[in-house]
């Protein structure tokens, strides 16, 4: 069991993390397709619909996928007055809580209300609003159950991590997010 739960959050893990290197590469495209609107529109007068809503859409894509990244690495908000200062286990045991009480719920009822959402947008094929615009809105709708896909993942990462933590399992509790970082454990000292 505990070889499956550390499995099945490394294969997680790496997925993230390897999505998070492609994702930066995106966000120097956002900069460079932004950059060309700008030179082309103030320039040269020139104006495309389409590559506007691009650097958008890049944009939304990013942070979309990244939010998965963030929670494998610790990067998102959180309120952690007390957090550092516990035990072990019983940061284990909040991050199940958190994750089975708050974020999984959040993620099926998003899930389950973008359904709709995005089975209509690829029944008809939408594109853009816009006249010019981007095509194939269907897709970019569906980043949407993409984002809750990849948030469930690391979700269950996180707490199949935090049940091997439970259990006493070392290499677990080294890891993210239950292991504090060195500049964390020397302010809460002081």
């Amino acid at each position: 069991m505990a070889q499956a739960l550390r499995r099945f959050a490394k294969v997680v893990d790496d997925l993230n993390a390897r999505l998070g290197k492609y994702l930066a590469i995106l966000v120097w495209l956002i900069a460079i397709v932004c950059a060309v609107v700008v030179v082309l529109r103030y320039v040269f007068l020139i104006s495309f619909t389409w590559m506007q809503e691009l650097y958008v859409w890049i944009h939304a894509v990013v942070f979309l996928t990244a939010a998965s990244v963030a929670m494998l690495y610790n990067a998102h908000v959180r309120v952690d007055i007390l957090y550092n200062r516990w035990p072990l286990k019983v940061r284990a045991a909040v991050e199940i809580l958190g994750a089975l009480v708050f974020t999984l719920p959040w993620l099926i009822v998003l899930a389950i209300l973008t359904w709709p959402f995005v089975l209509d947008s690829w029944k008809i094929l939408e594109g853009s609003a816009q006249p010019n615009g981007m095509p194939a809105v269907y897709l970019f709708r569906t980043m949407l159950l993409v984002f809750c896909a990849l948030m469930t993942l690391q979700c269950l990462a996180i707490v199949a991590r935090g049940i091997l933590v439970l259990s006493g399992d070392k290499e677990a509790s080294a890891t993210l997010p239950y292991a504090i970082p060195a500049a964390d454990t020397a302010e809460a000292k002081h």
